[in-house]
């Protein structure tokens, strides 16, 4: 990051008195800088909210859930896509403590929709799996997630693509502050690298030893993966896990 101080500047004015002015040097984001955000997701079509950091926000606009959300601040690492590419990319070189707006085309978010991936099953299919097929609903099929855009005839259409494909969105971010705690830069990757949530790990760094205590055990290719990109990402951090 860069350093953000003040200058004092003395000025001699026409009265022969010093005026003391304060250079304030902004905090610009860099590439590997983690950072702390909050934001809010829309459809640009229709304003509707699909997704937000703000409990209190969801709460005013009446949203209960989306899918398994956890309202918070969110921690990223820049420059590692764990959120949208094109996200990532702006919030580089971005100063602190300021809030950007950002419009995503469909080929900068999720894509447009592929006409491939609209498939036709029996309704009897569903039925046999105690799903009753009713158009809007999101079902997990073939091993990828679905939603059932028709029932007739005795066969359902189900659209597997991304359910903002060809939506145009809008995003509302705030940076808040880049983050130096290594607790919580590991418990940020151990969240976009691993898919765990911070409710179901626990992390103490002691003697710049950090270790990961999960209740989950993890196969041991994850793990290496996981501590060598921690490695070339912390240089000062090793990092185990204790299951």
């Amino acid at each position: 990051m860069f350093l953000s101080f003040e200058v004092p500047i003395f000025i001699l004015t026409k009265n022969f008195k010093y005026t003391i002015l304060l250079l304030q040097f902004m905090v610009l984001t860099k590439e590997s800088d983690f950072v702390e955000i909050d934001y809010v997701g829309r459809i640009k079509d229709s304003n509707k909210i699909f997704d937000l950091t703000s409990e209190a926000l969801a709460k005013k606009e009446g949203i209960k859930s989306i899918g398994h959300h956890h309202y918070g601040s969110k921690v990223i690492c820049l420059g590692m896509n764990n959120i949208l590419s094109a996200i990532d990319k702006f919030l580089i070189n971005k100063e602190t403590g300021k809030t950007y707006t950002l419009e995503l085309s469909p080929e900068q978010a999720f894509g447009k929709k592929d006409p491939k991936l609209m498939k036709i099953f029996p309704v009897d299919a569903l039925k046999k799996q105690n799903i009753n097929p009713v158009p809007g609903l999101q079902i997990n099929a073939t091993g990828l997630l679905g939603t059932i855009v028709n029932v007739a005839g005795g066969r359902v259409t189900i659209d597997f693509n991304h359910p903002l494909a060809s939506k145009h969105l809008l995003y509302e971010i705030t940076i808040n502050k880049i983050v130096s705690d290594d607790k919580q830069k590991i418990s940020s990757l151990v969240q976009s690298l691993i898919g765990l949530h911070d409710h179901d790990f626990a992390v103490d760094i002691e003697s710049n030893k950090a270790v990961i205590n999960s209740g989950t055990k993890l196969p041991k290719d994850i793990k290496d993966v996981f501590t060598k990109k921690v490695k070339a990402i912390i240089p000062s951090i090793d990092v185990s896990f204790s299951e």
